[in-house]
């Protein structure tokens, strides 16, 4: 006869659809497997109850036969009075167990079998207890920041870093920052983080980009910018300047009347963007007056007000 009542092991009534059977028993099941249990053998024991029962259960045909006997435990007993469920052909899911018995207990074990992909969802079950429904844990995701100048964040940069420096020393690794990188992004970089017991999968590193400021350069978007400080002549009549930008020295021309905030724009040289493009670099032009002005150049000035003063 019934040695348990499944319904009361899984926590359902006994008019529990099979849809609410496999979410209860997709909880108790995360809850209890011995992968996460950590060896806990009365949480172990339970996890084998909950998943002997599901596998009844959901199985309509085991269920049908499980409801009648729970309703008339002596309706599966031969004529002599032995419990030999011979009428219900292939049932076997809820006999009496003998602990002293090991091929009662390998036909136990064959009979918790249940396709916990199907019951965990791929994607969850990988997470929790390895890919490929491997037994083996997945490993921690490891998070840490790492410091980028402004150029290195965007034209990319390979960088040298020493994870978990309290483990003895800590771990060195070599990786590649792609070019692009904007403040607080998060550059996940698979397998880096922490490692798995039994073998398992390690976790992902999870590196924040920190981007330091730059004494003269600013980056908006994948556009890169810097001031261009010019004299006042060289406003009115035109000039050529030297600028430093990210490949190096370029020669800008500035036209003649030209205005402080004015940009000079050289195409295609500002930070790397995602679609594999480069932004562009703006020459910011910043009019600079002296401080001291002798007196003929203030004359010179007021002469050159009063002749434009009237265009």
């Amino acid at each position: 006869m019934a040695t348990a009542n499944f319904y009361k092991t899984l926590g359902v009534s006994e008019t529990a659809t099979a849809d609410e059977m496999k979410k209860v028993y997709r909880k108790l099941a995360k809850k209890y497997h011995p992968d996460v249990t950590g060896g806990d053998k009365e949480k172990e024991t339970k996890f084998k109850e909950i998943t002997e029962a599901y596998e009844t259960l959901s199985d309509p045909k085991k269920r049908q036969e499980y409801d009648v006997l729970q309703k008339n435990p002596y309706a599966g007993r031969t004529q002599s009075g032995a419990s030999g469920f011979d009428g219900f052909s292939g049932f076997d899911g809820f006999r009496p167990r003998s602990s002293a018995s090991s091929a009662g207990s390998a036909k136990q074990q064959s009979r918790m079998h249940i396709d916990m992909g199907d019951i965990f969802g791929n994607d969850a079950f990988s997470d929790l207890f390895g890919s490929a429904g491997s037994s083996a844990a997945r490993g921690n995701d490891l998070k840490a920041s790492v410091d980028l100048t402004l150029i290195e964040a965007a034209l990319g940069v390979e960088k040298t870093l020493v994870l978990e420096p309290q483990l003895a020393g800590g771990r060195k690794i070599t990786i590649r920052i792609p070019a692009g990188v904007e403040q607080g992004e998060v550059i996940r970089v698979p397998g880096k983080g922490r490692s798995a017991q039994r073998g398992g999968q390690a976790g992902d590193l999870l590196l924040t980009a920190n981007l330091l400021p730059h004494s003269s350069l600013r980056r908006i978007g994948a556009d890169i910018e810097t001031d261009v400080p010019i004299r006042i002549d060289e406003a009115v009549l035109g000039s050529k300047a030297d600028i430093e930008t990210l490949d190096g020295k370029a020669q800008v021309t500035i036209p003649a009347g030209t205005s402080s905030g004015q940009k000079l724009r050289l195409r295609g040289r500002g930070a790397s963007d995602r679609k594999g493009g480069r932004g562009d670099f703006y020459g910011v032009i910043q009019i600079q007056v002296p401080k001291q002005i002798p007196d003929e150049a203030k004359e010179l000035i007021k002469k050159f007000r009063d002749l434009t003063s009237a265009t």
